[in-house]
């Protein structure tokens, strides 16, 4: 693998290489490791796999995987988050069951047999890797202590289920998303909700969209991206303001954002479309960038932001991982 070296913001605009599944399996959800080594995909048939995304292969240095001592759940693999130390993975699945690997060696850290009595959907681990954050399809946020394995805290108001959840970078709040088209902002000591957003609701007469994901922005921890599955996406503050939306283009407006991630020093938001094309905005102005890029042939599900470089990854349902970059820093 090529040095990893951080580069300004840029719009990724060629196609790195592609993760291939073999046949009857796909990816269901995929991460980058916080220190940009690997990119984590988790699979429809319970496997955790870590691969070099320079090249779409298995990771060469973590013997184990090669000698067929895989990572696995029972269940599909729905969610992802590499710790920040980056010693760690942890994968949320199915039937609401987390595991926490160690990467170097494939063995498992830590189970949590009961996080959720639905899907994972989302996991995140705290700043300081003592806690993870989930959330699930039973419409219910829980952190969950990793020493001692334990649920430490539960936070409920959502009507729907969870789509995303993150920690403030000082641990203080737990942002959170969800299919009831909300934005929940709470207090991460006493679980109480402080804030309710609804980014959505200014569209009069349409239905209110599902909010797909909340994401910090780098450099500016009291802002957020907020992505909807509508031709909007929001910039919200910590305190529930909508400070800036950012929209397609009018003749563009009958498309709908399907998954977003920010650039690595927070100037970008790179989203994608339903037909799969990748959309660039300025979080600094709120416009739409002149380039978009076609990424895939199926329609993308999710995708996920290399922590440094210019580099994205995309998963659908066909068995591939499209993984692209711009020309200046791959």
């Amino acid at each position: 693998m090529q040095p990893l070296r951080p580069a300004e913001d840029r719009v990724p605009d060629r196609h790195l290489a592609t993760v291939k599944f073999p046949k009857k399996q796909h990816p269901n959800s995929l991460a980058f490791s916080t220190k940009g080594e690997y990119l984590a995909t988790g699979s429809a048939d319970g496997f955790v796999e870590i691969w070099n995304f320079m090249t779409g292969k298995l990771a060469a240095d973590l013997r184990y995987q090669s000698q067929g001592s895989l990572m696995m759940m029972e269940e599909a693999v729905t969610s992802l988050s590499f710790s920040h130390s980056g010693g760690l993975v942890c994968s949320g699945a199915k039937d609401g069951k987390i595991r926490v690997w160690k990467i170097k060696s494939g063995s498992c850290y830590k189970r949590f047999l009961a996080a959720h009595s639905k899907e994972v959907s989302c996991v995140c681990f705290s700043h300081d890797d003592t806690q993870i954050l989930s959330g699930g399809y039973d419409n219910i946020l829980r952190i969950h202590g990793l020493k001692s394995g334990n649920m430490l805290k539960e936070f409920r108001g959502h009507s729907a289920a969870i789509t995303s959840a993150v920690f403030s970078q000082d641990m203080s709040l737990v942002l959170s998303t969800s299919e009831d088209g909300t934005l929940r902002i709470w207090d991460a000591s006493s679980a109480a909700c402080l804030h309710t957003v609804t980014p959505g609701a200014d569209k009069n007469g349409l239905s209110i969209p599902t909010v797909s994901s909340v994401m910090p922005v780098p450099g500016s921890p009291e802002t957020f991206v907020v992505c909807t599955k509508s031709p909007s996406i929001y910039i919200v503050s910590s305190s529930g303001i909508v400070e800036k939306t950012l929209a397609l283009k009018e003749e563009l407006q009958n498309k709908e954002f399907l998954a977003a991630v920010v650039s690595p020093q927070g100037k970008y938001v790179l989203a994608v479309s339903d037909k799969s094309v990748l959309h660039g905005f300025s979080i600094e102005t709120g416009q739409a960038l002149d380039e978009c890029h076609k990424v895939a042939d199926s329609e993308i599900v999710g995708m996920a932001g290399h922590p440094s470089l210019n580099v994205v990854a995309f998963f659908s349902n066909d068995r591939r991982v499209p993984i692209w970059a711009s020309l200046a820093s791959a």
